[in-house]
């Protein structure tokens, strides 16, 4: 009797381990300043951010580090809504043209944004992508997202009490393994 059930076990096995090794930690960055399409700020502020988005989990990590802007500086509005002064955002066809974008991920302000003496940080962990869209009514699903971040067609913004639109962003670039 045991014999006829462990071709079925060894099946479901192959197939735990073939799905398992497509899963993926996908490591993007994001150089921030003023100066980018999506911006085109006067302003001297700096980031840095590391981006992990993990398909197995359709989870997103996000570490950035921004000199020349305080917590304090950031979006009134945002830093109370639910979507925060930080997100990614979708443009068409890599254009960053701030007129052909949609918000795609946002990083609520809350316990994750911590002041540091030349500006803030943020170090968000394990943010659901269902979730996240969903807080800002994106309809694309996952695997849209991972192929806009992979195909360049997302940038990172910062917004701000002085610049609604973002004071500064730039693009999320994919890293090569």
């Amino acid at each position: 009797m045991l014999a006829r059930f462990v071709p079925t076990v060894m099946a479901a096995v192959v197939a735990l381990s073939a799905g398992q090794a497509c899963a993926e930690r996908l490591i993007f960055t994001s150089e921030l300043n003023g100066a980018g399409a999506s911006t085109a700020t006067p302003s001297k502020a700096q980031g840095r951010a590391r981006i992990v988005v993990d398909t197995d989990a359709q989870t997103v990590d996000m570490e950035l580090v921004v000199r020349g802007l305080k917590t304090d500086e950031l979006w009134t509005t945002l830093v109370k809504a639910p979507i925060g002064p930080v997100h990614l955002h979708v443009y068409g066809h890599g254009s960053h043209d701030p007129d052909n974008s949609a918000l795609a991920f946002p990083f609520p302000y809350g316990a994750s944004y911590a002041p540091t003496a030349e500006g803030f940080k943020v170090e968000a962990k394990g943010y659901r992508y269902d979730l996240s869209a969903a807080s800002v009514g994106s309809k694309a699903s996952f695997d849209e997202f991972v192929h806009s971040m992979r195909a360049g067609d997302v940038a990172l913004n910062i917004h701000t009490n002085a610049y609604h639109d973002g004071e500064i962003g730039g693009p999320v670039v994919a890293v090569k393994p």
